[in-house]
């Protein structure tokens, strides 16, 4: 199944912005895995949150929808697409496909439907309506990227990593939004916001930890406090 051109990508919908350093112990773009684990470490502990997280609690009381917000917004949008969301992130946590929620790793995902559909449905909407339609699209998927900026070569020795090699070899994961399991890419495959903080709306079990997030529908800036 490949994303394009028989997708139309939508909207980046997951943003994971933090306070982590902005260069490598090597002054470049990448950083080890021990590198990523320190900083999601201040991350989960110390970092902002996000500045607008959706508030899904109804959710949680066997409620069907939720009021949502984008751009100063409300709208009504439907539980499905959180709990589907949650799933996707635990699924990926649990085969490795991503380890942490934030920048270093799984920082954002795209939305996107069939080319055909785009066309027919939303092509002529605004992107303020046409989020509150696209939630409900049973045809919707995200398309995931993590390991963004995973070194696999070890600084000391120039040698490859065979779990690092691995992680970022699952870097690109499709999510349904019909009950199917996560699909992962093969390497190389080519919004709303997630970040982890402890603080946040939404929890989750994966592989005995407790992983505490937000979503948001609004693009994070980083120089607002």
């Amino acid at each position: 199944m490949k994303i394009t051109p028989g997708f139309k990508i939508i909207v980046m919908v997951i943003l994971l912005k933090t306070a982590v350093p902005a260069l490598g112990m090597d002054g470049g773009w990448y950083f080890t895995s021990t590198e990523i684990a320190t900083a999601y470490r201040y991350q989960e502990q110390f970092g902002r949150r996000l500045r607008h997280p959706l508030k899904p609690t109804a959710c949680s009381f066997g409620k069907s929808e939720f009021v949502a917000s984008f751009q100063g917004k409300e709208f009504v949008a439907p539980c499905r697409f959180i709990n589907e969301t949650t799933r996707h992130l635990k699924q990926m946590l649990k085969n490795g496909a991503a380890r942490y929620l934030f920048p270093l790793d799984a920082d954002h995902a795209h939305l996107a439907v069939p080319t055909e559909l785009w066309a027919e449905k939303y092509s002529k909407l605004s992107i303020g309506e046409v989020l509150p339609e696209l939630l409900r699209e049973p045809k919707l998927i995200a398309l995931y990227h993590t390991a963004e900026h995973l070194t696999i070569a070890d600084p000391n020795t120039g040698a490859a990593s065979g779990t690092t090699k691995e992680w970022r070899a699952k870097r690109n994961v499709l999510g349904f939004f019909d009950g199917r399991p996560v699909k992962i890419l093969p390497p190389p495959a080519d919004g709303l916001a997630l970040l982890a903080h402890r603080l946040g709306e939404l929890a989750f079990s994966a592989n005995a930890k407790a992983v505490t997030f937000d979503i948001s529908f609004d693009e994070d800036s980083t120089d607002v406090p």
